[in-house]
């Protein structure tokens, strides 16, 4: 009895998880049409499809890295263009605020895979970085979804540009070692900063919004 009516809950629970996240991206790719047709997130979205291309070349031609280092610079430009464009011709869009950053933490924790699975980095450092570039993806997508857009911060940027530099020192060990890894260190100490800066400014105002929600539709329930 107790057996049955755990996998009853469980199902339901599993059910309206996937139907939630269902609506999420449903409403994301409403937005995503709507503005889509901006030259900024063009180049976001370019970038975005250069993770797999990058990975490809870089398992199908290792330890010949120069075919996936040309794509990685290619995205990296492509991310400095969408930030300048975006703000001379005032093209920023709340869709730009979460597609670029989106980029940025899937190229950055994609070259940090595989870098760490070719022994070119430590297992730790691509594990520290990706779970919190995960943590911070996956709040944003609900933010974005609740409409509470929340821009990337300076130390933020710093800590990209820094992270992107040692990445491409990793493309050469044989040039850099070691000051590849000190660079990626310093570049962890800016992103874990930043990490905690995003969650410390903004969480009074994340529960806020979150909480009016909840009154929003229990209100809706009453009638």
């Amino acid at each position: 009895m107790l057996i049955s009516l755990f996998k009853k809950t469980l199902e339901k629970s599993i059910f309206c998880l996937l139907f939630n996240f269902f609506c999420v991206i449903i409403n994301l790719m409403k937005n995503i049409l709507k503005q889509l047709c901006n030259v900024p997130n063009i180049l976001s979205l370019l970038r975005l499809l250069c993770v797999p291309l990058f990975l490809v070349l870089f398992f199908v031609f290792s330890p010949n890295y120069i075919p996936a280092l040309i794509v990685f610079v290619v995205a990296s430009l492509t991310d400095v263009l969408d930030g300048f464009i975006a703000r001379k011709c005032n093209l920023q869009t709340p869709l730009g605020t979460v597609l670029d950053p989106l980029a940025d933490k899937l190229l950055k924790s994609s070259t940090l895979f595989a870098f760490a699975f070719f022994g070119i980095i430590q297992w730790w450092f691509f594990g520290v970085i990706f779970a919190i570039d995960l943590t911070m993806i996956l709040t944003g997508l609900v933010l974005f979804n609740q409409q509470i857009i929340i821009p990337s911060n300076i130390i933020g940027k710093v800590g990209t540009f820094v992270m992107t530099i040692g990445l491409f020192m990793c493309f050469f060990p044989q040039v850099f070692a070691p000051w590849n890894e000190y660079i990626l260190y310093i570049g962890l100490g800016i992103v874990i900063s930043s990490a905690i800066l995003y969650f410390a400014l903004h969480y009074k105002a994340v529960f806020a919004k979150f909480k009016e929600l909840k009154q929003v539709k229990k209100e809706d329930k009453q009638e």
